[in-house]
């Protein structure tokens, strides 16, 4: 693999590969927990964010069930990367970063008809939002239902 010098929310260098690796191998608790905290900050994403998409969708491809903290991750770093001031895809990125919103969209779309989780629910709906191009719908989404009845006025 070559060497990278990609950014964490934080900018500073991080490369997600070894945390994708320990989530792929048993270690997911702890893994997805350095992710968020490293890709997605209080809605600051920066090029490790993005590299990290097509790592997780790789992951969740070989996974034996859906899980909702990969989706509802992937859906908040393309919240993060529309959001006003936020750092466009590195050149070398955006083919990987397109292809993994490609590869994404068929899985989230068959979790979906299967969830019964509130969190997948979320996370796959969030996901499909996003990759039709549905952005505001796929933010609300990502909203707990407390939030969704305040946004309702209720």
């Amino acid at each position: 693999m070559a060497d990278h010098s990609w950014l964490s929310a934080y900018g500073e260098p991080y490369d997600p590969r070894p945390a994708v690796e320990a989530w792929r191998t048993g270690r997911a608790a702890e893994a997805s927990f350095e992710l968020w905290e490293q890709l997605y900050h209080q809605g600051t994403v920066n090029s490790a964010s993005y590299a990290a998409v097509g790592e997780i969708v790789r992951l969740m491809k070989d996974q034996d069930a859906p899980d909702w903290n990969a989706y509802a991750l992937v859906a908040s770093i393309e919240d993060g990367r529309l959001a006003k001031g936020s750092p466009p895809i590195p050149s070398e990125l955006e083919q990987d970063y397109e292809r993994a919103w490609t590869a994404i969209l068929p899985m989230a779309l068959r979790d979906l008809g299967q969830a019964q989780d509130e969190l997948l629910v979320r996370g796959t709906l969030a996901v499909i939002a996003h990759a039709k191009g549905q952005h505001t719908l796929a933010a609300i989404a990502l909203c707990t239902e407390d939030e969704r009845v305040e946004m309702l006025g209720g």
